[in-house]
């Protein structure tokens, strides 16, 4: 079955209190090794932020950022697709920074987290058949997991 998932955009902000090169190897860590694009911003109160953006489009390169996610955090994301899923057809989830740090994507919540738009190809280009189409794609992945033994 061919890929759904027509691209992928993450996005990361590194404070003055972080140290922008562990803040970079975690983005690389969820996204694999690509060029990693950065800007400089402002927050509110005139600190700098440094922005951390990527993007794939390659199909194989999505799928290795699918299969880096674990298990229990795919089963959450099957279960919580209706709130994932905008009409413009993409499939928002947040990545724990500190775990991507280590290795590991797990999805995370508030602000200290890597941001993630998958962009899912459908047609029509409804929300209800992107969401069927995301459910197939993470269905398939935990059966590539099943099959092959890996968890």
């Amino acid at each position: 079955m061919k890929s759904r998932f027509k691209g992928l955009y993450a996005r990361a902000f590194c404070h003055a209190t972080e140290n922008l090169d562990k803040v970079r190897l975690a983005v690389s860590n969820v996204i694999g090794s690509r060029v990693l694009e950065l800007r400089n911003a402002e927050g509110v109160h005139g600190n700098p932020i440094m922005i951390i953006e990527a993007s794939l489009r390659d199909p194989d390169s999505i799928a290795g950022f699918l299969s880096k996610i674990e298990d229990s955090d795919l089963h959450g994301l099957l279960h919580t697709l209706e709130k994932r899923v905008d009409e413009g057809c993409n499939l928002f989830l947040k990545v724990d920074k500190q775990s991507a740090f280590n290795g590991q994507v797990r999805l995370g919540s508030g602000d200290d987290v890597i941001s993630i738009r998958l962009r899912i190809e459908a047609f029509p280009a409804k929300c209800e058949v992107a969401q069927r189409y995301a459910r197939e794609a993470l269905d398939q992945e935990l059966s590539r997991r099943r099959d092959s033994g890996v968890q």
